[in-house]
């Protein structure tokens, strides 16, 4: 009597599971380094400067902040803080990834002028916003109390791997636009958003 009151809860599980198990898996297309020294750092409100590297215009630099800031603004627990070029006026310039290194005069003018516990310096090393689209980025997070980076992130997207069109599926599955993920594989906004979104889940 009693396995006849649970067949059907069983059978219901099994579905589920099943169910579950047959969806799409979002993989972590991200890689990340971070200092060992990260949790002494108290971090709150983390600025993010303009883009820096691969030949952006101003509409593709846009699309590409806002997503990040999306993106870092719900996936982690800072107040982001961005900041425009203009914000930026004779504040002593760097170019971490040319040079491998950060002028410290720039950050510790940042952190002056905006009260700054970090700074996210976005790096654009490749992208194409025409089908298949590319993209590559790095973001660092450098702590305004020493100058350097204490963690970093790169992603490289191609939309025509299977695996990134895999995860991608299964990013929009999660977000109510499963009927649509093929669409948004040529809408640079959806795609740029979905690269932030794998950086900042490794934060």
């Amino acid at each position: 009597m009693r396995f006849a009151l649970l067949a059907p809860l069983l059978g219901a599980f099994c579905l589920t599971g099943c169910t579950m198990m047959s969806q799409p898996a979002e993989l972590d297309l991200a890689t990340a380094r971070i200092t060992s020294d990260f949790e002494t750092y108290t971090l709150r409100r983390v600025g993010l400067v303009p883009l820096r590297g691969f030949d952006l215009d101003v509409d593709q630099e846009r699309v590409l902040r806002s997503a990040i800031f999306n993106e870092f603004s719900q996936g982690t627990p800072y107040e982001i803080v961005p900041l425009e070029r203009n914000d930026l006026e004779e504040v002593p310039g760097s170019d971490p990834y040319r040079r491998g290194r950060y002028d410290p005069r720039t950050i510790i003018a940042l952190s002056r002028r905006y009260e700054l516990d970090g700074v996210f310096v976005t790096t654009i090393t490749d992208h194409q916003f025409f089908d298949p689209q590319r993209l590559s980025m790095q973001i660092d997070l450098v702590a305004t109390e020493t100058g350097v980076a204490i963690w970093s992130s790169s992603i490289h997207l191609d939309a025509s791997h299977p695996e990134v069109r895999k995860s991608l599926r299964a990013y929009l599955e999660r977000e109510d636009e499963s009927e649509t993920w093929e669409i948004n594989l040529l809408s640079p906004r959806s795609f740029a958003q979905f690269a932030a979104h794998q950086m900042a889940r490794m934060l």
